[in-house]
């Protein structure tokens, strides 16, 4: 493993409250996130989300849970030589960074305010880690809610140093087959700006009530898991709508959905395009798997089912990813996880997976 370049193609940083009160608009300051104590609790505040209480999971931290989420960094990621610190414990050369709470901002219905939030955002984000683009590539927010106000803020950004932008993964009013989106995905191609698609930032709220409380009936890990699975719904639209072909230079990366299902989905695409071609418009000129392996990825950490399906689904559409530093991610174990997943992956794809895909897509 010495050898190999590890890119992380997903992390995170906790943003300062301070962001939100400082960078955001007067008007909207008192809608932004934040912590209130209700009947004893601790819950954070989102516009558009049910609260989520906090204080809970805290205590039942173990031991070992104590080296994630930030619980033992105040910094919450954003203090870059501690971070380096983590990386090189970690094994790991880059990473892609992405927010924690701002990922939420897509849920609210109103286009200025989450657009005075990713503007926020993104000053800042730049501001912190564009002083090391050798160590860090961050994602800029951009909401798709107001059309022509997302284009503008991609120019904005990619003015700024931004490789990547990061809009819903879902959004349920204009889904991402709607030609709408045609003058935002030709502006991406033209900047040469890597649409990306997170887990957990849809424009709906998703919650399970109980995630945090006392009791509860499983929804912490329903969420997860089927926030996960979301991430189905755009690499289908995307092919099926000919959105792909039509924007050959659009590339899109789903992020924290993991692998385990893409082989599943383009076979079924490819079946369905095949068996239902009379139904389907416009026609594709190649397969739907074939769009994929030229246009989009996914990302992974400790996911063996997607590596045993690389028959199908090839090594270029696969990005590993440590998800530094949450519960569910591989850090600080990130070496060991690859080593357990990866047995009987050739070294080709192996290289390709935990570094090389990512570093050639993001210009690393």
């Amino acid at each position: 493993m010495a050898d190999y370049r590890i890119v992380s193609a997903d992390s995170h940083v906790a943003e300062p409250q301070s962001l939100y009160q400082e960078r955001v608009p007067e008007e909207y300051r008192h809608r932004v996130p934040h912590v209130e104590r209700v009947n004893g609790g601790e819950y954070w505040i989102v516009e558009g989300k049910k609260p989520r209480r906090l204080d809970l999971a805290k205590e039942r931290a173990t031991e070992e849970d104590q080296v994630r989420e930030f619980r033992l960094d105040d910094s919450g990621g954003r203090d870059i030589e501690r971070r380096i610190v983590d990386q090189e414990k970690d094994g790991v050369s880059a990473e892609v960074i992405y927010p924690n709470e701002s990922l939420f901002i897509f849920v609210s219905r109103d286009s200025g305010y989450q657009m005075a939030m990713a503007r926020a955002y993104n000053d800042w984000a730049m501001e912190n880690f564009g002083s090391r683009t050798d160590r860090f590539a961050p994602a800029a927010m951009v909401p798709v809610i107001d059309i022509p106000a997302a284009i503008e803020e991609a120019k904005r950004v990619a003015g700024l140093g931004y490789r990547i932008i990061c809009a819903p993964l879902l959004v349920n009013e204009l889904p991402y087959s709607q030609p709408e989106y045609d003058p935002f995905w030709t502006t991406l191609e033209d900047l040469g700006l890597v649409l990306s698609l997170h887990a957990f930032a849809e424009d709906t709220d998703t919650y399970e009530a109980d995630i945090g409380e006392e009791e509860g009936t499983g929804g912490a890990v329903t969420y997860m898991v089927m926030s996960m699975a979301d991430g189905q719904d755009p690499v289908t639209r995307l092919i099926t709508s000919g959105a792909l072909q039509r924007h050959p230079g659009l590339q899109f990366v789903v992020v924290e959905c993991g692998a385990g299902w893409l082989a599943w989905l383009l076979y079924a695409l490819d079946e369905q395009i095949g068996k239902k071609h009379m139904w389907n418009r416009p026609i594709l000129k190649m397969q739907p798997s074939e769009f994929m392996k030229r246009q989009g990825h996914v990302t992974f950490g400790d996911d063996p089912v997607g590596l045993a399906n690389l028959s199908y689904t090839g090594a270029e559409p696969l990005l590993w990813g440590s998800d530094y530093p949450h519960d569910e991610g591989t850090f600080p174990y990130s070496r060991e996880v690859i080593e357990r997943t990866f047995k009987g992956v050739s070294e080709e794809d192996k290289q390709k997976i935990i570094g090389g895909n990512a570093a050639r897509l993001y210009r690393l």
